[in-house]
């Protein structure tokens, strides 16, 4: 079960191993500033939030976690479909009991640890909300279909949702869990963006929970539970919202497009310095 969505960009004039290492320092340190930004944006709604509580003589307990609600970029909080109440509850007693989720249990020996299975719950609830509940696909719904979602987003999710850091390499580990147990399954999707430097891009990878995974969680095979996401479903489709995959030939467009978008660029801002030394500094009056 591949997990990695990474890019590997050779350059003619530097060594492989230099222009790689360079790339994925810089870009590690960026994702993890992005996520240190959410992370202080996590703190501050849910003290806002609190805030709202006291000032109406009410607890201060507003939280998101394994709430049924979602925190959004913008800083707005969005409720969830009633279902994802019971779903996510259901995350959260695994924490407790190694029993939850059975197949979690017979294959994978370090979920006997209550830090691994704390693990798991967490990256569980920051999947199950980007998932279609009906088919396991796990990515965004939109007219044309169902767009994936990277691992480094759903890693941004874990910032907004619990206000905690998780490293790549932790979420690695969980989402391998969860594979090991025959819960979860995804397929990368590789792209040569350029055949003579052998420039290879990935877009987000397809992402699937499973039958067994589905059987072990029990919630959505309750008939109540059911109708919910039935009832979500029929809301979504009235929107015009599809939910079978989008062809791997539009996503691999959609990456060979920001690769070119992003070439050109800089073959634009290297034609600009041409004319920057035609530029006569400005004449200040004495």
């Amino acid at each position: 079960m591949p997990y990695a969505e990474s890019s590997i960009s050779l350059s003619p004039s530097l060594s492989a191993t230099q222009s790689k290492g360079e790339y994925d320092a810089e870009y590690r340190a960026k994702r993890k500033r992005r996520k240190q930004v959410l992370i202080e944006l996590h703190h501050d709604v849910v003290e806002r939030e609190n805030q709202k509580l006291q000032a109406q003589d009410k607890p201060a307990n507003f939280a998101i976690g394994f709430r049924a609600r979602r925190l959004l970029r913008n800083g707005e909080v969005e409720t969830l479909p009633q279902e994802f109440a019971r779903i996510l509850k259901g995350c959260e007693e695994y924490i407790e009991n190694p029993n939850r989720f059975p197949s979690l249990r017979a294959w994978c020996d370090a979920t006997n640890n209550i830090q691994s299975r704390t693990l798991i719950a967490k990256v569980l609830a920051c999947l199950l909300p980007n998932t279609d509940l009906i088919g396991g696909r796990v990515g965004v719904p939109t007219e044309a279909g169902m767009r994936t979602i990277s691992y480094d987003q759903l890693q941004e999710d874990y910032a907004l949702r619990f206000g905690e850091f998780i490293s790549p390499n932790s979420f690695k580990k969980a989402i391998q869990h969860l594979g090991h147990a025959g819960y979860f399954h995804s397929e990368r999707i590789n792209v040569c963006v350029d055949q003579k430097s052998g420039t290879v891009r990935s877009a987000a990878a397809f992402k699937q929970f499973t039958e067994r995974f589905f059987s072990d969680l029990k919630v959505v095979r309750y008939s109540n539970i059911c109708q919910m996401i039935i009832a979500t479903r029929e809301r979504q489709k009235k929107k015009g919202l599809r939910f079978f995959w989008v062809t791997r030939r539009l996503l691999m467009e959609g990456v060979q497009q920001i690769f070119n978008a992003s070439t050109l660029n800089d073959y634009a801002d290297t034609t600009s310095t041409v004319f920057s030394a035609y530029q006569q500094p400005q004449q200040v009056p004495i």
